[in-house]
């Protein structure tokens, strides 16, 4: 007798995704084992979510992403609501150590633990000599998220018996998701066959016509609609609503407040260039300090300029990633913390969702409109993508960079110039603007590649052509040559416009084919968004409206001061995902913010083409998959 043993599901928001964990807590026993696999930021710990509280009747439970301290253990036998002080997380050797609470005075299960566990900061199989899986999986109920971590003396194909739920998409997907619900083991594949059965009224019937079909817990599970104890209540008047936007993901303490409407009304900006210049680039502890010493004088700031206080404020949105860890964390404590406080609906945002999203800022005077869908280029320090964009987190990866962005060959190469400022790539234009372009040939990168992917894709890679520059250097402004000091600064200003040209020939050339490839899928796609700090250059400016003009694209670009990292895109993305219900209550208390603190350093934008080449990705790459990378961009470095 064959049982079919998985089934899907679409999950339309967040809301459902949580609601999902709440339905499959009225069915699970001791002794079950629920894995959670997807993407950062596919809803794990929002299925966890909905999970914990419905199962110890708590709607108004805290539950954090265990990500950091590894696992939460959660019980109802100390009564009472109160964290028990049992530990705080996993110490630098290693060492596991539970932090528990008690979730309540009941559960469906009276006397049952539930194990929240995350080991994606591990090493594959380390979590199996930390944790006692094996008394975990008979005796009590475990909710495990990154399977794949635990490795292969601990899950085989048919153990430990599992429900596995694979939450799919990428990225800061805003609605959508499919779940897929995998039994392993009989008890599993038996429960699934019967909620597939005709009439039964568990999932597949309510999450296909929306959570309201449900049948809702004694208390409302969706984070749509706050409740006394959880997030103060949003203004009925959209327009009315005030959002505080805090950044802080590398080199700039951003802060501001936006309302509902787009009207900036007041922001304030921490520059740490003076900072990172002896370095010669943005060395991260350094950054973190300066972060922690201007966070608060910035939030201040942004508010006294806005003529706000804090209590006034409707939400709190906050870069999450990507980013560097160090600095992401000390905007993110704030943002918990600050929410906590007052009682503030918290937003996370993808930082470069964000820098798309201010061109939807309305402009003043009014200027080109911007609807979905339609095609983005980022072009920042750290990132170069080229994307397709559907809808408030509805993001398809065409090309992205193989190893330095745009902005990061600026501003490596302006130090192979001698330029101390940071970031260098301003004041290499600058250079470039006294230089003939055409004075020397550098080669385009991967033009050339024998790799078909990467010669035909949208992908970039900068690392050769600052290789390139080293080589033209060390001919050209030798200290044993004997020219003047006229003679060396022409050439340099020579050496640097030309490597503006090659550079933004090759980020052009990959940006007109990643818009063939939108045209083809969109054709209705009329705009094309233009985002980053390097957007600011004149001569990428100049370049990529003559493309968008070919392709009859209205080209936007956000105001230069926007174009940087700042307070006000997390802001205004945060007022765009607060009007589609993306958000979440705060934490409970100010002591309990700080297990809230989670950011996401690698965090994609969304899923990639299948016509691009997928680098390899892990904190560990295995040899061969590095030296694979390294052969496929050999044709940029030559």
């Amino acid at each position: 007798f064959w049982v079919r043993r998985s089934m899907e599901l679409l999950l339309a928001s967040a809301s459902e995704t949580e609601l999902l964990g709440a339905s499959l807590a009225r069915h699970v026993c001791r002794g079950d084992v629920i894995f959670l696999d997807g993407d950062l930021g596919a809803g794990k710990t929002t299925f966890a979510r909905g999970f914990i509280r419905e199962f110890f009747q708590n709607p108004f439970l805290d539950v954090p992403s265990p990500t950091y301290l590894l696992q939460f253990t959660y019980t109802d036998v100390a009564g009472g609501l109160a964290p028990k002080p049992k530990a705080t997380g996993v110490r630098a050797d290693a060492e596991a150590v539970e932090t528990g609470f008690c979730a309540g005075s009941s559960s469906r299960i009276p006397g049952a633990t539930v194990y929240h566990i995350d080991p994606y900061r591990l090493q594959r199989g380390r979590v199996v000599g930390l944790i006692d899986f094996d008394r975990i999986f008979k005796e009590e109920i475990c909710l495990l998220e990154w399977p794949s971590r635990l490795g292969e003396q601990l899950v085989t194909a048919d153990s430990p018996a599992r429900l596995v739920v694979r939450l799919g998409g990428s990225g800061p997907q805003a609605s959508g998701r499919k779940a897929e619900l995998e039994g392993v083991g009989k008890v599993w594949q038996d429960r699934i066959q019967a909620w597939r059965g005709e009439g039964h009224s568990f999932l597949l019937s309510a999450i296909s016509k929306g959570a309201d079909t449900f049948e809702q817990p004694a208390v409302s599970l969706n984070p749509r609609a706050p409740q006394s104890g959880c997030a103060k209540p949003l203004p009925a008047d959209q327009s009315k609503w005030m959002v505080l936007g805090i950044e802080s993901s590398c080199d700039d303490t951003g802060a501001a407040v936006v309302r509902g409407d787009g009207t900036i009304l007041g922001e304030s900006l921490a520059s740490q260039s003076g900072i990172h210049e002896q370095w010669g680039g943005v060395v991260p502890k350094l950054a973190q300090e300066a972060h922690a010493a201007a966070i608060d004088s910035t939030v201040e700031e942004a508010l006294r300029r806005a003529g706000v206080a804090v209590s006034d404020l409707s939400a709190v949105a906050v870069t999450v990633g990507p980013g560097l860890g160090l600095c992401l964390e000390v905007g993110v404590r704030k943002a918990m913390k600050t929410a906590a406080a007052h009682r503030l609906p918290v937003v996370r945002v993808h930082h470069m969702e964000a820098h798309a999203m201010v061109a939807l800022l309305p402009k003043d005077p009014p200027g080109p409109k911007v609807d979905f869908p339609f095609f983005i280029l980022l072009c920042s320090g750290g990132h170069n993508l080229a994307v397709a964009t559907t809808g408030m987190g509805e993001h398809s990866i065409l090309g992205s960079a193989l190893d330095d962005s745009i902005g990061e060959a600026f501003d490596k190469t302006a130090r192979l110039l001698g330029i101390t400022q940071v970031p260098g790539g301003p004041e290499l234009e600058r250079l470039a603007a006294k230089g003939d372009d055409m004075a020397y040939k550098l080669p385009i990168p991967l033009a050339n590649s024998r790799d078909p992917i990467l010669r035909d894709g949208c992908d970039w890679s900068f690392a050769g052509l600052k290789t390139a520059v080293r080589g033209l250097l060390e001919k050209e402004l030798s200290e044993k040559l004997d020219i003047t000091e006229e003679v060396r600064e022409q050439r340099r200003a020579n050496v640097a416009a030309s490597f503006q040209r090659a550079c933004v020939r090759h980020l052009c050339d990959r940006a007109e084919r990643a818009i063939t490839w939108v045209k083809d899928e969109l054709p209705e796609v009329v705009s094309m968004v233009v985002a980053g700090g390097v957007a600011a250059n004149r001569v990428v400016r100049s370049e990529l409206s003559r493309i968008a003009d070919s392709y009859a694209l209205e080209i936007v670009f956000p105001p230069p001061r926007l174009c940087v990292d700042n307070g006000v895109m997390i802001a205004w993305t945060g007022v765009e995902r607060l009007k589609m219900g993306l958000w979440e209550n705060p934490p409970g208390s100010e002591q309990g913010a700080d297990l809230f603190v989670e950011m996401r350093p690698r965090w994609a934008l969304g899923t990639r083409d299948p016509r691009c080449f997928t680098p390899p990705v892990g904190k560990r790459k295995a040899a061969h998959e590095d030296g694979q990378l390294k052969r496929h961009c050999k044709a940029a470095q030559t």
